[in-house]
């Protein structure tokens, strides 16, 4: 088996069905043409960067590590960079690089440079594939990619080795290895102090729902009658609709965020499976934190943790549950709470087309099994208050990266893992603007989906920083485009909307469109920027 062939199957045997990326005339093209022949549909892509974020978000839907293709020197620098999204979203890509043959790449030749050293921040791990470790190399670098948290893995496959023959039998995929179990001893310690708490606050991240311990955290948070944080990469993991979920912990702990109104009423908080690159800032409250991690090498999110437990999430949970139900927070006191931040969210009564308007359209009309995307903007965080989500999963957003440019490579991706899985994308112009060439790639493969973009002609959220800190208007307005006519010269359809009313009937025709509809959302610049300070507490 050739090489080239080899990495087809393999992806094939992930259960993947396509792969990203922009070839050169070596390895690249003899993986697509393998690709062609075992059913693995190339996907090319108008930059790099775009085809690792396509791969990954692909991947995730998939179960598996997505795959995306560069050839050498500027090709792997620019999946770089769709790598550090990766990293810091959490999804899963191998990167597959062709890179110069070993026997040459410490020279300086034409695109000769360390892959290696461009990746090596963000990269989950790094492989150079050899004939006689292809096998092993490629089964780790699907396994690292996926394991855990998600991230970018590296695999460079020098270029004279495409149609080399690897020798040995498939070797079977790796399993994960069962989590530690907790400390016993420990767990007596966080018991007790739980008992003896009358006003418990939980904090809940994505490992919570990596370690399928949903309905073991919702028991844990009933029985102590705890007020529910969720971090922003876990929207969903605790029922939005339950009366004891306050908001989304986004790191401020200052007065009208929603963490800096609750943890001063807590007496204890618990933190679970919490990701500490989702959170500008590590946890700090007067009273006690204690934490629980599912693996030891993660990064403490609390700053100065009383106890921290490692060891599987679901056994902890499940072995804290008190022999009986405690008071905890009163849901009265919870709505108060969350009602003083939510005054911050509010429409702006004088626009004639807000962000909110766009929220809860959005949030009626797409259907209960839809997934939204959406990326960073002025709206980021009015979607994590105002659209209340009660299973994981059904919010795919930026976190720890605070991504411009991730929700049309992200939804492409999405949308070829499940394309019969309602979709709908939220995004901002100037991050639009960093993809258009993706467009062209929505009319190719025949996706379709809404995507809508709230066009401010500026880069928003920048414009409010410079008026909370004083400074001039300067350097952040956009020339006025019409996104509508790109994608209509793109080959999709394109509508320009100026009201609610305007919005609802083009949004209810793009959810049901034979092809990609762009919904250019022409929102009240003044109102939208002047909106931004106060959903993150400056007001």
């Amino acid at each position: 088996m050739q090489l080239s062939e080899l990495i087809v199957r393999e992806a094939r045997e992930r259960g993947l069905n396509h792969y990203f990326g922009i070839p050169g005339g070596g390895l690249p093209l003899d993986i697509m043409d393998w690709g062609r022949r075992l059913g693995l549909d190339f996907v090319t892509v108008a930059h790099e960067s775009s085809a690792a974020i396509m791969a990954a978000y692909n991947g995730l839907l998939r179960e598996t590590a997505g795959l995306a293709l560069a050839v050498k020197g500027v090709g792997a620098g620019n999946l770089a960079g769709g790598a550090v999204n990766a990293y810091f979203e959490r999804v899963p890509v191998v990167c597959c690089c062709e890179c110069s043959p070993i026997s040459t790449g410490h020279l300086e030749l034409v695109c000769n440079c360390s892959h290696g050293k461009l990746f090596d921040s963000v990269a989950k791990s790094q492989h150079t594939v050899s004939v006689d470790t292809a096998r092993a190399d490629l089964r780790d670098a699907f396994f690292q990619a996926a394991d855990g948290r998600p991230g970018p893995v590296l695999l460079d496959v020098p270029t004279d080795l495409g149609t080399a023959s690897v020798p040995g039998a498939a070797i079977a995929p790796l399993e994960a290895p069962s989590p530690a179990l907790p400390d016993e001893s420990q767990l007596a310690v966080l018991r007790k102090a739980l008992s003896e708490s009358r006003r418990p606050v939980v904090l809940a991240g994505q490992d919570v729902v990596r370690a399928g311990a949903c309905d073991t955290l919702r028991s844990l948070v009933e029985a102590l009658g705890a007020a529910v944080l969720v971090e922003m990469d876990a929207h969903g993991v605790f029922p939005e609709s339950h009366p004891l979920w306050a908001g989304t912990f986004v790191g401020h702990q200052i007065p009208h965020t929603v963490e800096g109104e609750l943890a001063p009423q807590a007496d204890l908080a618990l933190l679970v499976g919490c990701d500490s690159l989702v959170s500008d800032k590590k946890w700090e409250s007067a009273a006690p934190v204690f934490e629980l991690a599912q693996r030891e090498e993660y990064e403490s999110l609390a700053a100065s943790p009383r106890l921290r437990i490692d060891g599987d999430l679901k056994v902890s949970l499940s072995r804290l549950l008190p022999p009986a139900p405690q008071p905890g927070f009163p849901a009265a006191r919870i709505a108060r709470t969350r009602e003083r931040v939510l005054r911050h969210f509010r429409r702006p009564g004088d626009a004639r087309l807000a962000a909110q308007d766009i929220i809860e359209i959005t949030r009626t009309h797409l259907p209960d099994d839809g997934l939204l995307i959406s990326e960073t903007g002025i709206f980021i965080l009015m979607l994590h208050h105002l659209w209340s989500v009660d299973r994981p999963g059904s919010h795919l957003c930026t976190s720890g990266g605070r991504t411009m440019g991730l929700m049309l490579p992200a939804i492409l991706g999405a949308k070829l893992a499940r394309p019969e899985q309602p979709m709908v994308g939220i995004g901002a112009d100037g991050s639009t603007l960093m993809r258009l060439g993706e467009l062209e790639v929505f009319a190719r493969t025949g996706v379709r989906v809404p995507l809508v973009i709230l066009n401010d002609h500026a880069l928003g959220t920048m414009k409010s920083r410079q008026q909370s800190r004083g400074m001039e208007d300067y350097g952040l307005d956009l020339h006025p485009i019409d996104l509508a006519a790109v994608a209509r010269a793109s080959g999709l359809a394109g509508v320009v909307v100026r009201t609610p009313e305007e919005y609802e009937a083009e949004l209810k025709k793009a959810l049901v469109a034979d092809t990609t509809t762009l919904i250019d959302a022409r929102i009240d610049p003044k109102t939208y920027q002047d909106s931004f300070a106060a959903t993150i507490g400056i007001v």
